[in-house]
């Protein structure tokens, strides 16, 4: 039996709308891109992750690792902030489900451990206490602490707290 150019049609058109609609990677985005093929590219908008990532940069967004893995320390991550979940940022995550985080003189503890962190940019000049020191906090269950590179000009965790896993997008990747 052979098929005639308009089902096979509508069935090939109608199976990309029907993966999107399922999600099935669970991306937190209604990218496309991210729902069909688990990556997309994305504009770094600010400066606080230099000297990683700079204003301007293009980088890819792999959202598989987060689908077969967990996060890791270090790693580079696009999330969706916890309460504007229509903006999306990348920040490095610094802190775990379970651990205890603290800043103290701009250096980042994890359960009372100095991290070493030789990718952060530091302008003593322009520290504050603001950007560094913070109280011990715990972190959730499900929760990540995420931290800009240029601490001193980052809006990130230590304002808004952790970010919960569901906002995960995906990995940042290679530059474009």
């Amino acid at each position: 039996m052979r098929l005639g150019f308009w089902p096979l049609f509508s069935a090939l058109t109608a199976l990309p709308v029907v993966i999107y609609l399922i999600n099935p990677l669970d991306v937190p985005s209604l990218d496309p891109r991210l729902r069909l093929l688990g990556i997309a590219p994305f504009l770094i908008p600010a400066n606080s992750m230099n000297p990683t990532l700079e204003n301007g940069d293009h980088i890819i967004v792999n959202a598989w690792p987060y689908r077969l893995d967990t996060p890791q320390r270090g790693d580079l991550v696009v999330f969706l902030h916890p309460q504007q979940t229509e903006t999306k940022y990348v920040k490095r995550l610094v802190g775990l489900p379970g651990e205890r985080v603290a800043l103290r003189g701009g250096t980042v503890f994890i359960d009372g451990e100095a991290l070493d962190e030789p990718y952060v940019l530091d302008l003593a000049q322009e520290r504050t206490p603001e950007t560094t020191e913070m109280a011990e906090r715990t972190i959730p269950g499900g929760e990540f602490f995420m931290l800009g590179d240029n601490r001193n000009h980052s809006y990130d965790s230590r304002y808004w707290g952790p970010v919960p896993a569901a906002n995960l997008i995906g990995r940042a990747g290679k530059l474009l």
